[in-house]
């Protein structure tokens, strides 16, 4: 059955900017008014003069751009035409028409696509019988599909790219079915047909090559768009979209060179684990943590083995946060109701806050009241607190001052609410007042980290490669992390510093220094 509203309505049945208007059931349905004062002081009216729908791209299927307020907004379509045309759909429904589909995709915040239909749909059949019955008996119109024919499938879902310009970017479209599916890509043109590209067919700077993989060379503004793989064998066919952002380069001044800060930042550098050797003058830097979508803090010494260190946490977020979270990776839904009001959501595939006409009810947290509100939230929350990790004093102040001094590795961390546990291998103790470690043999050390923000860990401790120097205290028995703890990376140099500290009995030294005073 087709997936219509057709229920009949009456004038009462309207809110005060609807009216009861005839559908493509032959009954009546709530119409709302194309344009409508928002402030409520008026009824509908004209189309705001000055505003303008040029360049205002919807991403979400079934929307299109309306003027609300004086200004364009994404807005699902609330009218399609009366023409029945049945199109079957990915969902396994069964629509009146195209643009019944679309809507259902918007209203949903989804994506639809147009299968081949496995039943054939009919109309009675008012044609005069044939006086005489035809010589041979006529086979029936199979409508199912035969046992060794499989759908076409994509398993490669739509992924966003951003590329600058001169650069190159490809799509990979990985399908299935029996028998095998032909690929082809096009473009989503407005106002034009769109050209059909198959493997091995180059068009410009365009090429598809014969795995059915889009490749775009030397990328440039215009190439910018949506670009839709389909799949289609004798079963039916199913379309993916993949959308394409072309960023220009930004130069400061006539002829200055592009600064390597505005080149994208390759996504191989995000997955290294933060510089922590001891190379000399230290800071303190920002570094992405790939397994937890987001950037900390550590001590970072100078020695530039990789890029994966930032000066501040948004150019982190910025370069490596590649990976969305709720709500800015939610869609833009309208709701069910009817109080129509301009709201903001976050378009992941264009990169910005977009507006959009939201009903009054339902929809999700993707819905903000501003755009400023918008930006302050997505691509990620700009209110981010986290201050540096600073540890109750320097290096050797740290080392006299703490219960144990031990040199390991994390091999797993548990996160609790206020707190958690590290278990360390310990590979050689430098400092052990309270525990005997030397009795625990090769068993690993359970570390308890008391007062933990997981939101802003300190001190900085994580599952790594590298050696760490651990100190901390004792409370009855248990080994003890507190925020102000020394947790650092493990160099010849610092531990040369150390091993100076127990030969030399510095602590000795500030302990009788300090008692002086």
């Amino acid at each position: 059955m087709p997936h219509v509203n057709c229920e009949d309505c009456s004038s009462s049945d309207c809110e005060t900017f609807e009216k009861c208007c005839p559908n493509v059931c032959g009954n009546k349905s709530c119409v709302a008014a194309r344009y409508i004062d928002i402030k409520g002081n008026k009824g509908p009216i004209g189309m705001p003069k000055g505003a303008t729908c040029d360049k205002f791209m919807c991403s979400q299927q079934g929307s299109e751009c309306d003027i609300w307020d004086g200004q364009p907004v994404c807005k699902c379509r609330d009218r399609c035409e009366r023409e029945p045309h049945f199109t079957c759909a990915s969902d396994g429904m069964t629509y009146y028409n195209k643009c019944y589909m679309d809507a259902e995709a918007c209203s949903k915040g989804i994506s639809i696509s147009e299968v081949t239909c496995r039943y054939h749909l009919t109309w009675p059949n008012t044609s005069p019988i044939p006086a005489e019955t035809t010589l041979h008996p006529t086979t029936a119109l199979q409508t199912t599909l035969p046992a060794d024919i499989q759908l076409p499938t994509i398993h490669s879902g739509p992924t966003q790219l951003a590329v600058f310009v001169g650069e190159t970017a490809s799509f990979l479209c990985e399908v299935s079915g029996k028998p095998r599916p032909e690929i082809t890509w096009e473009k989503q043109l407005k106002g034009k047909d769109n050209t059909i590209m198959r493997p091995n067919h180059v068009r410009g700077n365009v090429v598809v090559t014969n795995i059915g993989q889009l490749v775009i060379y030397n990328a440039q503004l215009p190439d910018a768009g949506i670009y839709t793989c389909t799949a289609k064998n004798v079963g039916g066919s199913v379309s993916s979209h993949f959308p394409l952002v072309v960023i220009r380069r930004e130069v400061k001044g006539k002829n200055a060179e592009v600064n390597s800060t505005n080149l994208p930042f390759p996504a191989e550098e995000c997955l290294k684990s933060p510089d922590t050797d001891d190379c000399g003058e230290e800071s303190m830097s920002w570094y992405y943590e790939p397994k937890r979508n987001n950037c900390f803090t550590f001590t970072y010494s100078q020695c530039n083995k990789n890029r994966n260190h930032f000066d501040t946490y948004e150019t982190c977020m910025l370069s490596c946060g590649g990976e969305l979270a709720a709500p800015c990776s939610l869609p833009s839904l309208q709701g069910p109701c009817k109080a129509y009001e301009p709201r903001w959501a976050y378009s992941s595939s264009l990169k910005k806050c977009q507006s959009f006409v939201y009903g009054g009810c339902g929809g999700n947290e993707n819905n903000f009241e501003s755009k400023e509100a918008c930006e302050e939230m997505c691509p990620f929350p700009k209110n981010h607190n986290c201050k540096m990790c600073k540890p109750r004093g320097k290096m050797v102040t740290s080392f006299c001052k703490s219960d144990f001094v031990i040199l390991g590795r994390v091999t797993e961390l548990t996160e609790e609410q206020e707190s958690g546990h590290a278990l360390v291998t310990v590979e050689e103790i430098l400092k052990d007042e309270k525990m005997g470690l030397r009795f625990f043999g090769k068993e690993p050390l359970e570390v308890t980290l008391l007062n933990m923000d997981w939101n802003c860990p300190c001190p900085n401790i994580t599952v790594a490669d590298g050696q760490l120097i651990i100190m901390g205290d004792v409370q009855n028995g248990m080994a003890i992390l507190q925020p102000d703890s020394f947790v650092g990376s493990s160099s010849t140099r610092r531990i040369r510093k150390l091993r100076e500290v127990i030969h030399k009995k510095t602590c000795d030294f500030l302990k009788d220094f300090s008692a002086v005073q």
